[in-house]
């Protein structure tokens, strides 16, 4: 029987330049490429898409106002070239403005839409006043006896206060973060003044009661428990109690404190 040799199947290769393309197609893309690039340095450069209109939304009027002119450099100048982070970085650091996103609207618009800081309380120290927000942020100064629905914080003679900035004085901050969980429990408007001593947050109501918190932990159910037995509780000046501590939820507790002696 005769031997028969068998060849060894070949490798196939990837002919490249199958893929490769034309001379012709690399011309259209490079002159496509060119004029792409020059309408975008015509857009930048000139006043075909220049910003007309600066739109704020979700903001008061005032605050609208407040950042229209923080971003008045703006008027004038190309969409294309506008950096909306570099915008809403200016944006975020006006004191009422908590986070913000900017939108480049196409062809004459900048659009703004603002979260505002939450006003939560008064700070007072000595003669001056400021809004502090429900992060501890100082929002601006106020003028005495404004914002009276708003519980007050007194700080120490020693605490510095810049507008802007969030508060140094960590009793102060805790006390104004605590009052965070009170928005749109109706409160506020019953609140005079809120301390935190030694983490302990306490409470002054209108008509003198007190309220113990204790340490700001299940701030809710706290708030659903105090406003569930309030409505039961005399004020002190009707022979009802000093203060109502609900530090244990589960253990509320209502007393007098006792008189000094005479």
């Amino acid at each position: 029987m005769g031997e028969k040799v068998l060849a060894l199947p070949r490798k196939r290769t990837l002919d490249v330049l199958r893929f490769a393309p034309s001379g012709r197609s690399l011309a259209i893309g490079i002159a496509l490429l060119l004029v792409a690039l020059g309408l975008y340095a015509l857009a930048r450069g000139s006043g075909m898409f220049a910003v007309e209109k600066i739109q704020v939304d979700g903001a008061s009027p005032a605050l609208a106002a407040q950042v229209r002119r923080e971003l008045g450099r703006y008027d004038g100048r190309s969409l294309v070239a506008v950096d909306a982070g570099a915008v809403a970085q200016r944006v975020d650091g006006l004191p009422a403005v908590r986070r913000s996103v900017v939108d480049r609207a196409f062809p004459h618009t900048l659009r703004i839409r603002v979260v505002p800081e939450t006003p939560v309380a008064v700070l007072r120290r000595g003669a001056g006043s400021w809004l502090v927000s429900a992060r501890g942020r100082v929002i601006s100064p106020v003028g005495l006896g404004a914002s009276r629905p708003l519980p007050r914080i007194w700080l120490p003679s020693s605490t510095e206060i810049a507008v802007g900035a969030l508060l140094g004085d960590e009793s102060s901050a805790l006390a104004a973060r605590s009052l965070a969980a009170f928005l749109g429990s109706g409160f506020p408007n019953r609140i005079s003044f809120v301390r935190a001593l030694d983490g302990q947050i306490t409470l002054g109501l209108r008509g003198g009661l007190e309220i113990r918190l204790g340490a700001p932990v299940d701030l809710r159910l706290k708030i659903a428990i105090a406003r569930s037995i309030l409505p039961a509780l005399a004020l002190p000046a009707q022979g009802g109690p000093d203060y109502f501590d609900i530090a244990v939820p589960e253990r509320p507790v209502a007393g007098r404190n006792p008189q000094p002696g005479g």
